[in-house]
């Protein structure tokens, strides 16, 4: 059964309600909410005032949070953008990468204190967080415009990609990579198959009319259905010993691609789950990760502390500097402003940590370095990446660019 503390949860909420007023006190909002709710959660955590501790219903709601940020994440990739070149050219960055990461991370592993996977760490080194970069574009009013929807592209790719690979490599349960490849597959059918469900059911006539007189009652029998899509997708991951996360983002996929041609309806119903996740799960999540995060392991070995500036510049080399192949379609300065932004990570480094101390592929001091040098990316890189707008202001051929406005 879960426990709930009240006094806890009502912590995390004022400190999520706090974050963005405090984030707003920074000239130009260069500090992004969501990096305050972290510093903010390490204060309120069992290693700062002790107020909140990650358990119970606080680490259920962190949980759902999480799920929730990378269905959302889902909902956000643009179908008509997976026949584009914009793909290929974000899937190149990856590409060079993870071709980069594995010397990287062989370097780091000679400097890291205790157990340190080559491939966890390597892997580390890759992703996006499609759950930093996201809010920080729309926050910019640019999530619509080529810039934003490139810079979402290669969010999803380095979140989606290095997710994928997690997921084959080091399965929860013990099956082979083969199975597990197997296994992704046979979710990718079902995506292909609900998603091509969906998009038929929702637009018969019968079907249409009932989703438009529930839409805006207290049934809001829309984002109920969103709900249901998003257990199914996270059940199945879980049945098969993949990652549920990676269930949770194609959920988001497969309704985005279903809503693809309703758009009046769509972007009233994404502001609602934006509000339930923006609004309320999320937050929590970001809050509850510093709460989690272990300071104290961190301190305790001078290793430790050593390999976290080398792992933020590791990040920086393996995940934004790719970004300079953008150059052609964006120009120079709006580029590096993607590299500095698909850098920033946490969500995943977050989950390698989890999942390298459970298999004791990672010792406890790697882990807190991992998270530590995640923190500071998402510090850091996002500011970087704000210092450096406009970012459309002017398109390579000099015309004005009105797209995200």
């Amino acid at each position: 059964m879960v426990t709930f503390d009240f006094t806890g949860l009502l912590v995390v909420a004022a400190v999520a309600f706090a974050a963005p007023l405090v984030a707003g006190l920074v000239p130009r909002r260069l500090v992004p909410p969501v990096v305050v709710e972290v510093l903010l959660g390490v204060a309120v955590g069992p290693q700062g005032l002790g107020w909140v501790l990650p358990q119970g219903g606080v680490e259920l709601l962190y949980l759902m949070g999480l799920g929730f940020l990378l269905f959302l994440a889902g909902q956000d990739i643009d179908p008509k953008h997976f026949s584009d070149p914009m793909i290929r050219v974000t899937g190149a960055a990856y590409g060079i990468s993870l071709a980069v990461a594995f010397p990287v991370a062989l370097a780091l592993t000679s400097v890291a204190s205790g157990a340190a996977d080559l491939r966890l760490i390597a892997l580390s080194l890759t992703a996006s967080s499609l759950g930093i970069l996201v809010p920080v574009v729309r926050d910019a009013g640019e999530i619509n415009s080529e810039f934003g929807q490139l810079t979402v592209m290669a969010g999803t790719v380095g979140e989606f990609a290095s997710l994928l690979l997690l997921t084959v490599l080091f399965s929860a349960d013990a099956k082979s990579t083969s199975e597990q490849i197997v296994y992704v597959a046979v979710m990718g059918v079902a995506a292909v198959l609900v998603g091509f469900g969906l998009y038929v059911l929702w637009r018969s006539g019968r079907m249409a009319r009932v989703l438009s007189a529930l839409d805006d009652t207290a049934s809001q029998l829309r984002v109920r259905g969103a709900f249901v899509i998003l257990m199914i997708f996270a059940g199945l991951a879980h049945g098969f010993g993949v990652d549920s996360l990676l269930g949770a983002f194609v959920a988001g996929v497969v309704l985005r691609v279903a809503d693809r041609d309703d758009r009046p309806n769509i972007e009233v119903f994404k502001a609602k789950l934006d509000a339930i996740g923006f609004g309320f799960l999320i937050p929590v999540f970001f809050v509850v990760t510093g709460v989690q995060f272990n300071v104290d392991a961190l301190f305790a070995h001078t290793a430790a502390l050593e390999l976290v500036p080398l792992l933020v510049v590791a990040i920086l080399v393996v995940r934004g500097t790719p970004a300079l192949l953008y150059r052609r379609r964006l120009g120079t300065r709006p580029a590096i402003a993607v590299g500095f932004l698909q850098a920033a990570t946490l969500t995943f480094p977050v989950v390698v940590a989890e999942i390298g101390l459970s298999l004791n592929l990672l010792s406890q001091a790697t882990a807190a370095a991992l998270i530590g040098a995640a923190l500071l990316s998402v510090l850091i890189f996002p500011s970087i990446a704000l210092l450096l707008r406009p970012w459309t202001a002017l398109s390579p051929a000099g015309a004005v660019d009105r797209s995200g406005d």
